[in-house]
């Protein structure tokens, strides 16, 4: 059975505290039941998951996080790589946390993250669109942030970001970390045909 989001929801409660509060929600349902609902529905084509470690004291090699098994994983499933992704969601809890998301889902090699940014790329309107919608680090960070990236993975897929539009994505690759840096999930979404 091939699975499909169909719904996607966020909130910012707006209250101001040191975490700030806020949710999220994805609708998964079978593929055939999202066709006969709208809006049209996202494909999940491929995802991994890795947990590494239980604490870190315990994580063998902080830059080779389980990222990486988990970006591998999902990529296999879906039978594509990083020059088929359109838009990039990485969880970015930290400036290195993102250069790790990167060189772990296969954008550029491990160590090479601070290079492969350092010429704009990643920017609004650069040549990877990248947390499109600000991310953790500018946009909101309610704690469980992995949600929200795939909530704006499936809107870029579905052309609902108005002025942070990417033009025309066929897939979006959402990565979350989670934990103490010791569990990973990549998922891989593309727009049903």
């Amino acid at each position: 059975m091939t699975a499909a989001i169909v719904g996607v929801a966020e909130s910012d409660l707006g209250v101001t505290v040191t975490v700030p509060d806020g949710g999220g929600a994805v609708v998964v349902t079978s593929l055939e039941r999202a066709r006969d609902l709208r809006p049209d529905p996202v494909v999940v084509l491929g995802y991994g998951e890795s947990t590494t470690n239980s604490g870190m004291a315990a994580v063998d090699n902080l830059l080779r996080p389980g990222s990486f098994d988990a970006a591998a994983r999902a990529y296999g499933m879906a039978g594509l790589g990083p020059a088929d992704v359109d838009v990039v969601e990485v969880y970015d809890s930290f400036t290195i946390t993102a250069l790790l998301g990167l060189e772990a889902v296969g954008f550029c090699a491990p160590g090479e993250g601070p290079d492969f940014v350092a010429d704009g790329r990643l920017r609004p309107g650069g040549a990877l669109p990248f947390n499109t919608s600000g991310g953790g680090l500018s946009y909101n960070h309610p704690g469980m942030y992995g949600l929200l990236l795939l909530v704006e993975a499936v809107r870029q897929l579905r052309g609902e970001c108005g002025a942070r539009q990417v033009a025309d994505p066929s897939v979006a690759l959402a990565h979350g970390t989670g934990g103490i840096f010791s569990t990973h999930a990549t998922v891989l979404l593309g727009r049903d045909r």
